[in-house]
C-alpha cells in the first residue's frame, strides 16, 4: 500500500481506535497482552492492513486469526469511534518485525561472545 501524509494521519487515527476497540469493547482477555504496532491504509481509504504483535509469536498469530473472524464486529465499533466516510476492510496480521529483532540480537550478542573466546 502506497503511503502517502493522509493515510499515515489516518492510519494513526485507525491504531489509537482500534486499541480503544480491545480495550473497552471486546471481552477477549487475550488482547491485554497485544500490541497494536501499525496500521497500513489503501489511498482510497477502503482497507486497512492492522499489524499485532505480542510475547508468544504462535499465540499472537492465533489472535491475528481470531480477529478477522470477528472483524465486521470489530469494524463496527471502528464505525463508532473514528469519523470517516467509509469504515475501511480490516485484515489483522501478524508484525514478525519484534521477533526478527530479537533473534538478530541474539546471533549478534553470540558472534560477540565467539569472537572473545578466541
Amino acid at each position: 500500500m502506497r503511503k502517502t501524509r493522509r493515510t499515515s494521519r489516518v492510519g494513526e487515527t485507525l491504531r489509537g481506535a482500534i486499541v480503544e476497540v480491545f480495550r473497552h469493547d471486546l471481552k477477549d482477555q487475550r488482547l491485554a497482552m497485544v500490541t497494536v504496532t501499525g496500521a497500513e491504509i489503501s489511498t482510497d481509504l477502503h482497507f486497512a492492513r492492522i499489524f499485532i504483535s505480542g510475547l508468544n509469536a504462535e499465540e499472537t498469530v492465533q489472535i491475528a486469526r481470531d480477529l478477522n473472524a470477528q472483524k465486521g464486529r470489530i469494524r463496527h465499533f471502528l464505525g463508532q469511534r473514528i469519523h470517516l466516510r467509509y469504515t475501511p476492510e480490516l485484515d489483522f496480521r501478524y508484525d514478525e518485525t519484534g521477533a526478527r529483532a530479537g533473534r538478530i540480537e541474539a546471533l549478534l550478542s553470540e558472534i560477540k561472545k565467539h569472537d572473545d573466546e578466541s
